[in-house]
């Protein structure tokens, strides 16, 4: 590594060390480059989600380097995920996944792929950094860092840093439009009674469509238990979250028999959800966004997390030929777009188009719910999930 003074110099710098950074930084194990990975905080440490883990992180992984992928089925602090239980007007069906998932707390999960960058990769890695006044011209990329007089420059930069992306709102004009954003608020419980360690809950209230409460199992007797609508939804309705999530627990006759005995641990909070319902900026001179800061989370379902990796792996494949080519101009930048619409923008759109679907037709709950009665309908259905 070079070093003048409080400049520090490398090939790319990647902000945020969660799965997307992760794994960006593990896809550039092998490719002789200088890389740094910041965060604002130290590990382990929270992030408010779901805590839903895709078989597209796992398969993410394995692409990578099938011992990261052996690694994480060695990692105890996970439920793998066999059903989904839907509830809704008293009704209740479930459904079986085809596809590969897991419930486990993001505090463990993004500790584990941290752990695999500290130990597999050569990435230098700065916890509790936040960047400053972050410069692009022709020479490369300059990163401040804030409360310090280090300074970091690199040809690259990666925008791993989540919804509220400091690198996102720096390089590009993007904002937040409440029409593909999703206010969400979560909280962990012990003692959920009736649940089922493979299987997640969902449960619809018709005030609420077509948003969900959800209650997932996680290790040592806790759930994380969660709630969100869309942005436009919130303020059209003049919604206050908070509420609205004891209210359905309150009103929801199985729910309030499942938390009678349970017990919340810490407080009720909140997290919002960038859509990959509207393709935002992606890349531009010597940047690629990734992950949240991206806005890639499935419409459906909320997850971000195997559309966050996957965009930290193919980013990772634009660095690198970058390198080879010795270019970083936007227009190069685009193959990295293009390799990600290429990859998952089909399937957000499809989603998006359902979930706009439900939205306006609310009565197409109830044709899923009879049409689950049916074997036939309901494999297909399982398709989906």
């Amino acid at each position: 590594m070079e070093q003048r003074d409080n400049v520090i110099h490398y090939d790319i710098v990647i902000v945020g060390a969660g799965p997307a950074g992760c794994a960006c930084a593990l896809a550039l194990k092998d490719a002789g480059l200088k890389v740094a990975l910041l965060d604002k905080q130290t590990f382990p440490r929270d992030k408010v989600c779901g805590d839903a883990i895709p078989g597209r992180a796992i398969k993410t992984l394995k692409n990578i380097d099938p011992a990261f992928e052996a690694a994480f089925r060695q990692f105890p602090k996970k439920f793998a995920t066999k059903k989904t239980a839907l509830f809704f007007k008293g009704q209740a069906i479930t459904f079986n996944w085809v596809g590969e998932a897991y419930t486990c707390a993001r505090m463990d999960f993004d500790n584990f792929l941290f752990s695999l960058v500290k130990e597999n990769t050569d990435t230098d890695i700065l916890t509790n950094c936040s960047p400053g006044d972050i410069t692009v011209n022709n020479g490369g990329v300059t990163i401040p860092i804030k409360n310090s007089d280090r300074i970091l420059t690199a040809k690259l930069i990666v925008g791993a840093d989540g919804a509220h992306s400091v690198v996102a709102k720096q390089l590009t004009n993007k904002t937040v439009d409440r029409d593909h954003y999703v206010g969400s608020v979560r909280a962990y419980f012990t003692n959920v009674g009736g649940l089922n360690n493979d299987t997640t809950d969902i449960y619809f209230e018709k005030r609420f469509l077509p948003s969900y409460l959800w209650v997932f199992p996680l290790p040592n007797n806790m759930s994380n238990v969660g709630f969100g609508m869309l942005s436009s939804e919130i303020a059209r309705r003049k919604i206050n979250i908070k509420t609205a999530f004891y209210e359905f627990i309150a009103q929801t006759p199985e729910l309030k028999a499942k938390f009678k005995d349970a017990t919340m641990c810490g407080e009720l909070e909140g997290f919002g959800l960038p859509l990959g319902s509207k393709i935002h900026t992606l890349s531009g001179d010597r940047f690629m966004l990734t992950g949240d800061a991206a806005s890639l989370i499935d419409p459906i379902s909320g997850d971000g997390i195997g559309n966050a990796m996957l965009s930290g792996k193919l980013a990772a494949a634009q660095v690198v030929r970058c390198f080879e080519q010795n270019s970083y101009t936007a227009d190069y930048m685009k193959g990295y777009d293009n390799s990600l619409i290429k990859a998952i923008g089909k399937e957000l759109q499809t989603r998006y188009k359902a979930q706009r679907t439900l939205s306006k037709m609310p009565a197409l709950l109830d044709l899923v719910f009879f049409a689950g009665k049916n074997k036939f309908m309901k494999k297909i259905i399982q398709k989906g999930l």
